[in-house]
C-alpha cells in the first residue's frame, strides 16, 4: 500500500508545526550550550531526493551531543560489522562486560564506541575517519565549538570521568583518555538543523547523499542505524516517544532533534530551551506536530511517497 503526499502539503504541515509551536516558551538552556541565543527555532525536512524544506533558525549550528552516534556507529558499523559493534557494546549476552559506573557526567557507551574505532592507538586516524563520515552524510562540514569543547574537557576532569572508568573496571577497547577526548570533541562539533537533516536523509537513502550523490556506507546498514536511534533515541520524554511521534529519533544538549524516516525522509528541529530529561522542548514538539498533520510514522502500514505538484 502507498499514500502519496504532495509537496505543497508538506510544505504547508511545516509552515503550521512551525506556527503551532513557535510561541512556545518552557524549557531552560543547558549550561555547557554557551553559544546559544535563547528563542531562537528551526526546521528542516529533507526528502532522500534531495527535496529540502526549511522554516526560520535553521543554518544555527548547535552541538551534536549524542546525535553523534549516527556517524559514530556508521564507522563502526562499516569497520567490525553490526554483530560484532553489539558484542563490543557488551549488550550481547554473548560478552557481559562490566556495567558502566552510576553518576558519570558523560556518556560511557559513547567513550566505548569511540575506544573501538580502528586503528587502535592513534588518535587522529580515528578521528579523521569520523570527521570524514560526519562531513559525508551532510555533505558539509561541521565546526568546532571550542569553548563548548573546553567546557567539557573541564567538566570530564573536575568530575573525575577519565578516572571514574578505569578505578570501576569498565571496559574500553583502546587508552581511555584517548578515547574521552575524542568523544568530547566530537560532542562540541556544532551541525545545523540543514546540514543535520542532510546527515538523516543520506540514512533514509540506504547510504547515498541526496546532495552530493555520494555513496557513503554499505545501504544494509541503515535499518541497524535507523534500529539504533529508536532503542536509544529519546527514551527519556514523559510521553513516550516512538508511541506519539513514531519517528526514530535522537536528540542533542544543544537543542537539536533529528528524526528519520525510512526510504523517506528525515527531519531535524532546533530550539536551545530544553525539558527536564534535557530534550528540546520546541523541537521535539515540532516533530510530533508535523508528523500528526502528515500522519507519518514507521510503524504505519502505507509506505508514504512525497510527490510534485
Amino acid at each position: 500500500m502507498e499514500r502519496k503526499i504532495s509537496l505543497s502539503d508538506l510544505r504547508k504541515a511545516v509552515d503550521e508545526a512551525y506556527a503551532a509551536v513557535e510561541p512556545i516558551k518552557e524549557g531552560e538552556i543547558n549550561p555547557r550550550n554557551l553559544n546559544a541565543v535563547a528563542g531562537q527555532f528551526g526546521i528542516t525536512v529533507v526528502l532522500t531526493d534531495g527535496t529540502t524544506i526549511s522554516k526560520g533558525d535553521t543554518k544555527v549550528k548547535a552541538p551534536m551531543g549524542s546525535i553523534i552516534h549516527l556517524p559514530l556507529h556508521s564507522v563502526l558499523f562499516s569497520q567490525l560489522g553490526v554483530d560484532k559493534v553489539v558484542e563490543k557494546s557488551g549488550k550481547c549476552p554473548c560478552n557481559r562486560l562490566a556495567p558502566k559506573p552510576k553518576g558519570l557526567a558523560f556518556g560511557a557507551h559513547g567513550i566505548r564506541a569511540f575506544s573501538a574505532v580502528e586503528p587502535t592507538g592513534d588518535p587522529e586516524s580515528k578521528w579523521n575517519l569520523y570527521e570524514n563520515r560526519m562531513i559525508d552524510l551532510m555533505g558539509s562540514a561541521p565546526e568546532l565549538a571550542d569553548n563548548v569543547y573546553e567546557y567539557l574537557q573541564k567538566e570530564a576532569a573536575d568530575t573525575k570521568t577519565a578516572e571514574t572508568l578505569k578505578e570501576n573496571g569498565y571496559q574500553l577497547y583502546d587508552d581511555t583518555d584517548l578515547a574521552l577526548g575524542l568523544y568530547l570533541k566530537a560532542l562540541a562539533m556544532g551541525a545545523s538543523t540543514e546540514q543535520l537533516a542532510m546527515m538523516g536523509a543520506t540514512v533514509a537513502a540506504d547510504g547515498v547523499n541526496p546532495s552530493t550523490g555520494k555513496i557513503v556506507y554499505d545501504g544494509e546498514l541503515s535499518q541497524s542505524l535507523v534500529g539504533l536511534m529508536a532503542a536509544k533515541g529519546l527514551h527519556k520524554m514523559n510521553t513516550p516517544w516512538l508511541v506519539k511521534a513514531g519517528i526514530p529519533a535522537k536528540s542533542s544538549f544543544g537543542g537539536t532533534v533529528l528524526g528519520i524516516i525510512p526510504g523517506v525522509m528525515a527531519v531535524a528541529a532546533y530550539a536551545p530551551e530544553l525539558n527536564s530529561v534535557g530534550v528540546s522542548v520546541k523541537a521535539a514538539r515540532v516533530i510530533m506536530e508535523l508528523a500528526r498533520r502528515l500522519d507519518l510514522s514507521v510503524f504505519a502500514s502505507a509506505r508514504v511517497k512525497f510527490v510534485a505538484d
